[in-house]
């Protein structure tokens, strides 16, 4: 970590100038070990340094936002202050309710139980190529025109609004094996796969919703954010959050890494499966991160759990298969949509059922950057778009 002095002489700018950056955003500071100065990451500092000296790209965006949600660095995930691997244990309903900052946390958690029966009808009308992010969809969107104080931004009722709302996405999916009771992820366990529950398969399920609860200003929390800035209900935030998920390069990510496992088995051989993805000139999925340098921390906490579910199952040697190939190959290493990946082929689940698990479980994080927005000025995200068009 460097000191002030060195942030200073590595920018080229007063001290002054550094204060100014973090009041700012630009750069986040902790208080040193003699609780007087203050200390920075120099990967953060080099990367403001990089960004001062060149100049930005027409439709290039970068922008910095304060926060107090969540603490993103190399081989570092925390909530609130609370390193992310402490708070495994807790399950994901009172993870969420530490993002919202709600205290009441020996209340159960709200269902509506009136709205589970519109949300099931609805789904049955869904063809067989829907897909989870779909119903999921039309969760939200049948949770919304059910609640006539939707548009209450206070935060007791934006919560018990998201409350509502999770439940009806975890609910509203329909059952492929026997339906459960108690908390979300048990419930949600019979709606993705008709493998009978254990205790440690259900831990695996909760521990990937708690890790993937947030995860700073990833695409769609931006877009959720903007849906708060315009002061959009709760239901139109996460609705804004959904449309940011979709797609291969953020939520549905595991779906690939899903399929990489489903090839390997067919064909019995890793090398065979990853060989065909490197010739077609894509990349490896489950691989490499635009934040983590390093480790992606949240690969290794969902990764011993599904170890800990699967020990004893013999397709785990299909995923260690894969893993060690691309890291001795290629010396890079696995993200959380690997280890996603891994639970839902193990699982039995269909290869979507990692973006409708990361799409609840991102859920929490988009409600509660909702919160914080609505404490900000409104209305203050606004580009102005450069014209290059044709003159008129």
């Amino acid at each position: 970590m460097l000191t002030t002095a060195e942030v200073a002489a590595r920018l080229g700018v007063k001290r002054d100038t550094v204060y100014a950056y973090v009041s700012r955003g630009l750069l986040d500071s902790e208080r040193a070990d003699d609780g007087r100065t203050s200390r920075f990451d120099p990967a953060q500092v080099d990367a403001l340094a990089s960004g001062r000296r060149r100049s930005r790209g027409i439709g290039e965006i970068d922008a910095r936002l304060t926060s107090a949600i969540t603490w993103v660095a190399d081989g570092q995930l925390a909530f609130r202050g609370h390193p992310v691997d402490t708070l495994i244990d807790e399950g994901y309903e009172q993870v969420a309710r530490l993002l919202w900052e709600e205290v009441d946390h020996d209340r159960s958690w709200r269902s509506d139980h009136q709205l589970h029966r519109p949300v099931a009808e609805a789904q049955a009308l869904l063809g067989p190529e829907a897909t989870g992010i779909d119903r999921l969809r039309l969760a939200v969107t049948l949770a919304a025109a059910t609640d006539p104080l939707r548009h209450d931004l206070h935060r007791h009722s934006v919560v018990q609004a998201a409350e509502r709302m999770i439940s009806a996405m975890v609910d509203g999916l329909p059952c492929v094996g026997t339906e459960a009771i108690g908390p979300l992820a048990q419930r949600l366990w019979p709606r993705l796969t008709p493998q009978p529950p254990t205790p440690a398969k259900i831990d695996a399920l909760d521990g990937a919703m708690t890790i993937l609860a947030d995860h700073g200003l990833a695409t769609s929390t931006l877009a959720a954010r903007v849906a708060a800035s315009v002061r959009g209900d709760p239901y139109s935030v996460v609705s804004a959050g959904l449309g940011g998920l979709g797609g291969t390069l953020h939520g549905a990510a595991s779906s690939q890494v899903h399929r990489l496992f489903t090839t390997a088995e067919d064909a019995g051989s890793a090398s065979v499966a990853v060989g065909e993805i490197l010739n077609r000139g894509d990349r490896v999925p489950g691989f490499g991160h635009t934040v983590y340098r390093t480790d992606d921390p949240r690969f290794g906490l969902l990764s011993a759990l599904v170890l800990e579910a699967y020990r004893r199952d013999t397709r785990l040697l299909i995923v260690t298969d894969v893993l060690n190939l691309v890291r001795e190959r290629a010396s890079v290493l696995a993200n959380i949509d690997f280890a996603l990946g891994a639970l839902t082929f193990l699982a039995d689940m269909s290869p979507d059922s990692g973006e409708a698990v990361f799409a609840i479980a991102r859920t929490a994080g988009w409600v509660a950057h909702a919160l914080e927005e609505y404490e900000e000025a409104p209305l203050r995200f606004r580009p102005r778009a450069q014209y290059v068009g044709p003159r008129p």
